[in-house]
């Protein structure tokens, strides 16, 4: 197979499709890519884990993390015909070979830690998990103290326990021990379930995402071609292993190419000396890319002295849009390309890539990668494709589309794979392609702000605020309102050491939002702007919050909160009840919670 050509705009990605896809791929299943690995690269450094910034590391080459999978996997397969295996583990060296373990044995269903014990049960009892992997009371994210109830609910779960000392019951070391004698694992096919996702999952209980073999097989090499990562590559991962980005960018793309990923301690970038840290660390072991989503590329300008670590060619930003204004920011203080990705769970992660080698574009997500297919579909009718430069709902083809959402018991167990014709992936997300094939994201379709007859876009008010360069993060929201639907609030955080008012960060910046429709009636400032476990605004949190700011100015004194429930919806409880609430809430677009008693 000839060398991989560095991405550097559109004709690249013409390279790569004048040959088969299978002529790019080292490997159709996951056993076949991290045995192929090893064979490639065998001593080489393949992992390292820092439990702190400046822990011992501990490594592990190629070859050592091909040894332990077979392991993990061949001891996983004598107790069950591919089995699901869960995974509550944060990022430990085991953590790695343990999913690609399970992946090579079953499929593995990588779970947010920090879910409560109702969501995680769901998942478990959805997808018939048959183990359980964990950590032991010495673990920062509370599971410990999930487990009796998820032992209670399913008594024959097998819950193995990683990382602990010696004498704790169900190490999952000693658990391999007594099974080294296992035969090997019956080996996957393409077209077998690897994995299973749970996506954004934040209202209701979590969709659970299927994830082929040759869905990873072919997203290793895409991520691999798209971040430009290289052999000669080192890369710091603080993303949760739980998302697939974190399990493909930190994990099975570098396998592709023979890279070295080094995995920032348990909680990565949850843990602020991990953060604060990232500069000496990528100076210190030589990183030449760095990725996470915008809020840290943001956060992390607080502990940036220039010059940038040498080796350090750019940053990829993912999960999220990054402003324009942000990207500027972040390249004028460190100066560093970012290189946007953009994709989601339902196609195995990237759809999009900036090209390493080309033009950065403050505000794009960058080109279509290799295989990976768009269009644009309008937003008031359907039936029809956006117009040039109409801003459309956003379609997308792959060989990376999941193979379905796991459904309801008795009904196959597979939904529908919410494709529509010809198999275009309806993403959620509003956007624009410029003449030269750059992507351009405004936002989630369901993150419009319906204000009357307008679609307004979070977009253009988070800008604005974004430019302010007291700004660290800005995200807008819509508020409920019972004559125009909804208005635009919008909710700042300030960066360390920064001092200024709601007021004086309106003055400034609603002038930059063209339509008067769009700028906000309300701008607060938050000591910490919320977040998702994978570092994304919680923008449902905020929705809560600005239904909430409604409510106050309505009912002055009562005690309230408010829940988002599946679809979206926001649901209150009011204390005391108002005899009237009901038919207030109904007004706003909300619902009533049975609660009398409820405490803000």
């Amino acid at each position: 197979m000839s060398d991989l050509p560095l991405f550097d705009g559109a004709a690249t990605v013409r390279v790569i499709e004048a040959q088969p896809l299978a002529h790019w791929l080292r490997g159709r299943t996951i056993p076949e890519l991290v045995r192929g690995a090893a064979q490639r690269y065998g001593t080489r450094r393949a992992h390292r884990f820092l439990e702190a910034p400046d822990a011992a590391p501990v490594d592990q080459s190629f070859a050592a993390v091909a040894a332990r999978t077979d392991r993990i996997a061949a001891a996983f397969a004598a107790e069950a015909p591919r089995p699901v295996v869960a995974s509550l583990l944060p990022g430990m060296p085991l953590t790695l070979p343990l999913l690609l373990g399970a992946m090579s044995a079953g499929a593995c269903l990588p779970v947010n830690p920090f879910l409560e014990p109702d969501a995680i049960l769901h998942m478990l009892t959805r997808t018939g998990a048959r183990f359980l992997l964990a950590e032991g009371p010495s673990g920062a994210q509370g599971v410990w103290d999930k487990l009796p109830a998820i032992r209670a609910a399913l008594p024959e779960l097998r819950i193995l326990i990683c990382g602990e000392p010696e004498g704790q019951a169900d190490r999952v070391e000693d658990w391999l021990a007594s099974r080294k004698d296992a035969p090997p694992a019956p080996l996957p096919g393409p077209g077998d379930i690897a994995a299973c996702f749970h996506t954004g999952g934040t209202t209701g209980l979590p969709k659970i995402a299927r994830l082929t073999h040759a869905n990873l097989a072919y997203m290793a090499f895409l991520t691999a071609f798209g971040g430009g990562i290289r052999a000669d590559s080192t890369i710091p991962c603080g993303m949760p292993l739980f998302h697939v980005g974190g399990l493909i960018f930190g994990g099975l793309a570098p396998l592709w190419a023979g890279a070295s990923v080094v995995q920032l301690g348990r909680a990565g970038y949850r843990d602020p000396a991990m953060t604060g840290a990232l500069w000496r660390i990528a100076a210190r072991e030589g990183a030449d890319i760095l990725f996470a989503p915008p809020t840290i590329a943001m956060a992390a300008l607080e502990g940036f002295t220039a010059p940038a670590p040498p080796r350090l060619r750019h940053w990829v930003s993912s999960a999220a849009p990054l402003p324009a204004a942000a990207h500027r920011r972040f390249t004028d203080i460190t100066g560093l390309p970012i290189k946007e990705a953009w994709g989601l769970t339902e196609a195995s992660l990237v759809l999009t890539f900036t090209p390493p080698g080309g033009e950065s574009r403050p505000g794009s997500v960058g080109l279509a990668l290799p295989w990976c297919r768009l269009a644009l579909q309008s937003l008031g009718d359907p039936a029809r494709a956006a117009a040039p430069g109409e801003p459309g709902l956003v379609l997308a083809q792959s060989p990376g589309l999941f193979a379905g959402y796991l459904g309801q018991p008795g009904d196959g167990l597979c939904e529908a794979p919410h494709l529509g014709p010809g198999r275009w992936l309806d993403t959620g997300d509003v956007g624009q392609i410029d003449a030269d094939g750059y992507l351009f994201l405004t936002g989630r379709a369901k993150d419009l702000i319906l204000r009357g007859g307008h679609n307004i876009d979070p977009a253009v008010i988070e800008e604005a605020f974004m430019a302010l360069p007291e700004v660290q993060v800005a995200a807008a929201v819509g508020a409920p309102d019972a004559r125009l639907g909804e208005l635009p609030v919008c909710y700042v955080a300030l960066v360390p050491g920064a001092r200024a008012t709601p007021e004086a960060l309106a003055a400034r910046a609603l002038p930059a939002i063209a339509e008067r429709a769009a700028r906000p009636r309300v701008v607060r400032v938050l000591a910490r702007m919320p977040l998702t476990a994978v570092g994304k605004v919680d923008k449902l949190a905020l929705r809560r919050d600005a239904a909430l700011g409604v409510l106050r100015e309505v009912y002055p004194g009562h005690q309230m909160r408010a829940e988002t429930r599946a679809g979206g919806r926001i649901a209150v409880a009011l204390s005391p009840l108002p005899p009237e609430a009901a038919l207030v809430l109904a007004g706003l677009g909300l619902d009533l919670l049975a609660d009398t008693k409820a405490t803000e």
